[in-house]
Formats: C-alpha cells, sequence, structure tokens
C-alpha cells in the first residue's frame, strides 16, 4: 500500500518538474528565435577582429583560438567553445548548410527558423545534444556558427551567434 502512496504523490512532482523544464527550453527558444530574427533583418553588425581574409564581431570576453584559421574559426567564452566554418565558396544565398543539418539531424531537430532577405539566406536551429544540452547552428549562406549551450543560456547563445556570423566578411 506504501509503494501506491509514493507513486500517487511522486507522479505529480515529476510531471511539474518535467513541465517546468520544457517550459523553459521552449522559452528560451522563443527569445533566442526572436533576437535571431531581428539581427539577420538588422543592419551588419560591425566587424572588430580579423583573421587572414575574414574580418568578423568577436563579442566581449570572446577569445580567438590560435589554432583558427580563415575557414575554421575557434572563439572560447569561459568554458564554452563556439566552432566558425567558411565555405567561401558558397554564396549568401547557399542552403548548403541547412540542406546537410535536414539530412543529419531532421528528427531530432526541437526548433528550427529560416531567414531570406536581399539574396541571403540563413537559419537557427536547436537539437538535443547530451543530458541537459542543446547544439545550437546559426548560419546565413557559407558560414555557419555552432555551439553547445545549457538550457538557461539558449537565448543569449542565439542572439550572440546570429550577430556573429552576421558580421562575417571575406576579402578576395
Amino acid at each position: 500500500m506504501s509503494r501506491k502512496w509514493m507513486r500517487i504523490v511522486i507522479a505529480p512532482f515529476l510531471i511539474v518538474s518535467l513541465a517546468a523544464c520544457s517550459s523553459s527550453a521552449e522559452e528560451q527558444t522563443k527569445e533566442g528565435l526572436k533576437a535571431a530574427k531581428e539581427i539577420f533583418h538588422g543592419d551588419i553588425v560591425e566587424s572588430n577582429e580579423q583573421i587572414d581574409h575574414v574580418e568578423l564581431f568577436v563579442p566581449s570576453g570572446f577569445t580567438i583560438q590560435e589554432n583558427s584559421d580563415e575557414t575554421n574559426i575557434v572563439l572560447m567564452n569561459n568554458s564554452d567553445s563556439y566552432v566558425l566554418f567558411i565555405n567561401p565558396n558558397e554564396k549568401q544565398n547557399s542552403n548548403l548548410f541547412y540542406d546537410l543539418l535536414q539530412a543529419e539531424k531532421k528528427e531530432t531537430i526541437i526548433v528550427q527558423q529560416t531567414f531570406e532577405q536581399n539574396g541571403r539566406f540563413g537559419f537557427v536551429a536547436v537539437y538535443p545534444s547530451g543530458e541537459d544540452k542543446y547544439e545550437i547552428i546559426s548560419s546565413i549562406g557559407g558560414v555557419k556558427l555552432t555551439t553547445i549551450s545549457d538550457e538557461a543560456n539558449i537565448a543569449t547563445n542565439m542572439e550572440k551567434m546570429m550577430k556573429m556570423v552576421r558580421s562575417v566578411k571575406v576579402e578576395a
């Protein structure tokens, strides 16, 4: 009899806890999508760093790792790493990274949104990556930035990542 009571008492707490967690991630992604859309459609963010032929905006607190080159730039913010892939052969309207994501992760994507404006194609996507972690992708054309984020930082990361991607300029 006591096991039944334990189940009856514990079950509602578990349901409420799970609902609270999923609503938090959902709220974070909604906020992040809104910010990413505004940045995509807004003015270009001015660059403040240069690596070889690539100019980009690097937010305060981020550092560029020494092993970076103009096609693979690794950035650190505290213990979090961000990897920026640049394919100079892809134009701003390229769907390459989006198509690859759809082919690889279509079933597990929690949220994604595409953007188009003035011959540019971009997207953001979030999908699970281990326990209580999420992989975030932000991309415009041949530029893609990825990171692993905890739930509490999804919106902030989506915003910063779209600013970085939006700022990238590749000089010929």
